[in-house]
């Protein structure tokens, strides 16, 4: 009877999330969570971070910082998290791109499936193909010409490897046109050249994009959502100018490092769940064109997995590597 009452005990503490050796009472969490962005600030991954942070802090009764590591396309604040202590007390806030080097760099210093443990993803945010407004391209037809002929085009990207400049290498080669990609240290520097016609064309956030468009800068002439988006009404989707297929995102998600805790991952998960769940949280989001998409570890490790498939293809067939 002492040991089934002992055994009863024990589950309790599980279920409430207390950590550490027998007898320690710690309940997780007991102090500030990290949410490490491994870009610029003022980029789309970095608003949505926020945005869902400040909620986070709410369902989990502690403070959310955000910080950023940014450098090496998203590497540096990545291996940051996956070396930090197993305790669910930093987080990465990982996008799209994450995935993206995994399969365009021999060499990482640490491993997605072995040195990350999947807590959640939260959603995505579309594409808005762009050109610079200096270009002259008005439409599809003008921009398939101008890459088929003499040197292409130039394209930017906020480094090598982003869905940006992955997704641009993708289009030229459905299009049979070719560029030169021009790398940059995030997303805010490249749409600095295009508004100001060093750089042709782009793939930008939907979250992004608007601002100059709206000012003359930027001329949009797709987005990449199935639907068109709320923020650039008038502009067509890949798929209603013939690319059925055409329909990249830069998807968020969070991740923990390795060995955590499965009871501090659910928790975490479950506040995650929360926060998307909260109206006004909701509200922010979807302004910046944010779709939310929960998914659970186990469905975050398969899509990641997917994930690194499909653009693992667009690298071997354009034959693709880091220096690109």
């Amino acid at each position: 009877m002492r040991m089934v009452r002992r055994r009863q005990l024990l589950g309790c503490a599980v279920g409430l999330g207390l950590a550490g050796p027998a007898g320690a009472q710690e309940s997780f969490p007991s102090r500030p969570i990290r949410l490490v962005v491994a870009n610029p600030a003022g980029g789309s991954g970095d608003l949505v971070t926020r945005i869902i942070g400040e909620r986070l802090a709410v369902e989990l009764g502690v403070p959310v910082v955000v910080e950023n590591r940014p450098g090496g396309a998203t590497t540096i604040g990545t291996n940051f998290v996956a070396r930090a202590d197993p305790d669910g007390y930093t987080l990465l806030s990982m996008a799209s791109v994450g995935v993206v080097q995994t399969v365009l760099r021999r060499r990482l210093p640490y491993d997605l499936a072995r040195d990350f443990a999947p807590v959640a993803g939260v959603g995505s945010i579309p594409l808005a193909l762009v050109v610079s407004s200096a270009s002259g391209i008005r439409s599809m037809e003008e921009l398939r010409q101008a890459a088929r002929s003499g040197n292409g085009i130039s394209y930017g990207s906020g480094g090598a490897g982003t869905i940006g400049h992955i997704s641009a290498v993708r289009l030229l080669g459905e299009i049979g046109g070719h560029g030169t990609h021009v790398p940059f240290r995030g997303n805010a520097e490249v749409l600095q050249a295009m508004a100001g016609g060093h750089v042709q064309l782009m793939f930008a956030s939907v979250a992004e994009a608007p601002p100059l468009v709206a000012a003359g800068h930027l001329r949009a002439l797709a987005v990449t959502s199935s639907n068109r988006a709320a923020s650039l009404p008038d502009v067509p989707t890949m798929r209603e100018l013939g690319f059925a297929a055409f329909e990249p995102t830069v998807w968020y998600a969070f991740l923990a490092p390795a060995r955590t805790p499965p009871v501090v991952v659910s928790r975490l998960h479950e506040a995650f769940a929360r926060a998307l769940s909260d109206p006004a949280t909701l509200d922010k989001l979807r302004t910046h064109g944010f779709a939310r998409e929960l998914r659970d570890p186990d469905a975050l490790a398969a899509y990641m997995q997917q994930e690194a498939e499909v653009w693992g293809k667009v690298v071997r067939d354009n034959n693709l590597s880091e220096a690109d």
